[in-house]
């Protein structure tokens, strides 16, 4: 038997929101990685600019995940 049109779209969001935590929980793991010791030894040290360029779009797109 065919699934019925709302159980797809059901189906179809919880594979969206499973897939938005996915993407939620990379974007963590990259600031994470990024605001290690390799990358902010140096308070004089922005490596290829993470803390004023990389970080703050990680942050955007990980908040506009939430939405």
């Amino acid at each position: 038997m065919a699934e019925n049109h709302i159980h797809r779209i059901m189906r179809e969001r919880e594979e969206a929101h499973q897939q938005l935590r996915q993407v939620r929980e990379m974007l963590c793991d990259i600031e994470l990685y990024l605001t290690s010791a390799k990358f902010t030894s140096s308070p004089d040290d922005d490596y290829v600019h993470v803390r004023t360029d990389i970080l703050p779009k990680i942050a955007a797109v990980r908040f506009a995940a939430i939405g």
